[in-house]
């Protein structure tokens, strides 16, 4: 039998236990993403039928700029039309985009990363949302029996949406809805009906049996003011420097996506750890 230093185990307990308390103590999130309905013109018609996913973009994307509250009509109109555009050129349709194809337009057409996160947990996507990053998740909405929603009789069912927060003492989901123009804006699904409606759209089938997919985010919003040469990753109120050129090539971001902003934007966020590998 292997004999056990009671010393070095107590020892090691004790540093264990801080982490593990932290971890515990993280019950709520509820993050401040912007929020807008899939329709902001107000009309089921032309491509706003089908724009979850446009939507989605935007919301994700408005976070990292550091906006909050209800995105105007004619903002969310501004920003979400060209993706229209980019899908039929890309795709020739702007229905249905898959975690695939709305992974391409968020990193070749965004100041976001999204990278496709396959079956993930209920503890993957919490982890997601304690690091301040939102979650864009791919659903058979049936299953979700929200009354709100408006679906054309024998179509998908296929939905698009953000994740934002999830609270442990009701066992819930907080999200932002585009398609819930009534009451969208952090509505509440169940952990339980939210992990089993997780479906991506499936090109083959045209139906929404694909496997369990979501799109974990992330800045490469890239800030400097036009007096210094400091670059900065901007991320809802945060401003993080980026130490070195190598640290921001290893980071595979590009240096014609750098905004040249005024001091008085740049000092609208808060400095965060220096990003220096």
């Amino acid at each position: 039998m292997i004999k056990i230093n009671k010393k070095i185990y107590l020892l090691f307990v004790l540093i264990l236990l801080p982490f593990q308390n932290a971890s515990a103590q993280t019950t709520k999130v509820d993050l401040p993403v912007p929020y807008t309905s899939e329709i902001p013109n107000g009309t089921w018609t032309g491509p706003w039928k089908n724009a979850c996913e446009e939507a989605s973009i935007i919301m994700a994307e408005g976070y990292y700029y550091g906006y909050e509250g209800t995105i105007p009509k004619a903002a969310a109109m501004k920003n979400m039309s060209p993706l229209f555009k980019i899908e039929d050129k890309l795709y020739g349709s702007n229905a249905d985009t898959d975690a695939k194809r709305t992974a391409q337009l968020i990193n070749d057409y965004s100041d976001v990363s999204a990278t496709i996160k396959e079956n993930p947990t209920l503890e993957d996507i919490k982890n997601e949302l304690i690091a301040n990053r939102p979650v864009i998740s791919f659903h058979y909405a049936k299953d979700l029996k929200n009354p709100n929603h408006r679906w054309r009789v024998g179509g998908s069912y296929y939905h698009v949406m953000v994740i934002v927060g999830f609270d442990d003492a009701t066992k819930e989901f907080i999200f932002n809805d585009s398609g819930d123009v009534a009451t969208g804006a952090k509505y509440r699904y169940s952990y339980d009906a939210v992990m089993a409606s997780l479906h991506d759209f499936d090109y083959t089938t045209h139906h929404v049996d694909g496997p369990a997919r979501v799109l974990f985010t992330s800045s490469k919003l890239l800030y400097k003011e036009k007096s210094s040469p400091a670059v900065y990753l901007i991320s809802h109120n945060t401003k993080q420097p980026i130490a070195s050129a190598e640290a921001f090539i290893n980071h595979g971001w590009k240096w014609n996506r750098i905004h040249v902003v005024d001091k008085n934007t740049l000092n609208k966020f808060k400095t965060g750890d220096l990003i220096n590998s």
